[in-house]
């Protein structure tokens, strides 16, 4: 794992987050990027010391609904000291970032009308053999119908 700083880490997984929220793969982000389509998909690689570029910021931002400061951190926080950290990236696997996922779904209105889990699983692009991820996104889901944060109506989640 490379170490990267801890502000390029905190973009890299706002933008992460929000490509999961938007349902938008990786490579199609590289694409409306005007980038190659591994470009994100390296950005992301725990492996390698790849970063987005802050010349970029305006158009990532617009291209995922938001404003330029909707990437950075919040005023006085220590994202912006320069400190390098173990470039650990925003994931499904994890379930508190899962769950982040989920409620950031709901906001925008995913949830607006019944889903299936498997409408779930095809809207984060969760393959079959992705068992752990589908497995963790189901957890989070019957955590947060048992928190009333979502609704199971005859299998499907709703608002």
């Amino acid at each position: 794992m490379v170490k990267i700083s801890s502000l390029s880490l905190y973009i890299i997984n706002r933008v992460i987050y929000r490509l999961y929220v938007l349902g938008i793969l990786q490579s199609k982000f590289s694409l409306i990027l005007e980038k190659r389509d591994t470009y994100v998909n390296n950005v992301k690689n725990e492996n390698m010391d790849a970063v987005f570029n802050p010349i970029d910021f305006p158009l990532i931002a617009a291209a995922l609904n938001w404003k330029v400061h909707d990437l950075l951190p919040p005023d006085n926080s220590p994202y912006s000291d320069g400190t390098l950290v173990d470039k650990v990236v925003f994931s499904l696997i994890n379930p508190s970032d899962a769950a982040e996922v989920i409620v950031g779904m709901k906001e925008i209105g995913y949830f607006k009308k019944k889903k299936s889990l498997k409408d779930i699983f095809e809207y984060l692009y969760l393959t079959e053999d992705m068992i752990e991820k589908r497995q963790v996104i189901n957890d989070v889901l019957e955590k947060l119908t048992s928190n009333s944060v979502l609704k199971l109506q005859n299998g499907n989640y709703i608002a």
